[in-house]
């Protein structure tokens, strides 16, 4: 059996081709295509899927992550995490984006990069500095992006929709459904 054809029977052929005409609800992080999603991404070599959301990082407005980072009047999504979870998104940006061969140029220099960011250490952050520094990734370091979200796709799918918004989903699972496509063409 075919990658395609094992994926199709796990989440079905009219929602891969669905997913991959960008036609996902990702309004809430329970839908069922958020679950597709994570079954898709539970498929994919980690590298892959990296390269996947590293491009939906460029793909998704920067204003509209901003937008569900740090909405104007409400509550970030990373304010809703427990403790646990927060920091293990923000140890994987600081891990990405300053740590030894991250693409932020060292850990010291967050502070002066990230408005908002009164520490490197994930353990001490709180939910806005970790929106600050995932916006930040998002706008300037794409490729570190994309490596976080593959992270936490693939140890903890149930953080992707406070990490990349139901717009980052939804060029991600477009992505993700298309590639299992194409491959199927081969």
């Amino acid at each position: 059996m075919g990658l395609l054809q094992g994926l199709e029977s796990l989440i079905g052929s009219g929602d891969i081709q669905r997913l991959a005409g960008g036609n996902g609800d990702f309004h809430s992080p329970g839908s069922s295509d958020q679950q597709r999603l994570q079954a898709m991404v539970g498929q994919m070599d980690p590298q892959h899927t990296q390269q996947v959301f590293s491009q939906a990082a460029r793909q998704n407005d920067p204003g509209e992550y901003a937008q569900h980072v740090a909405p104007q009047g409400g509550s970030s999504p990373f304010s809703n995490l427990g403790g646990g979870s927060l920091r293990t998104i923000a140890n994987l940006l600081v891990q990405h984006l300053g740590g030894s061969g991250g693409a932020g140029g060292g850990i010291g220099s967050l502070l002066n990069k990230i408005p908002g960011l009164q520490t490197t250490d994930p353990n001490q952050m709180d939910a806005n500095q970790v929106a600050a520094m995932s916006q930040y990734a998002q706008q300037n370091h794409p490729d570190a992006f994309g490596k976080v979200a593959a992270q936490i796709g693939h140890q903890q799918p149930d953080l992707l929709h406070s990490f990349l918004g139901k717009a980052g989903l939804a060029v991600g699972a477009a992505a993700l459904a298309s590639h299992f496509i194409k491959m199927d063409q081969h």
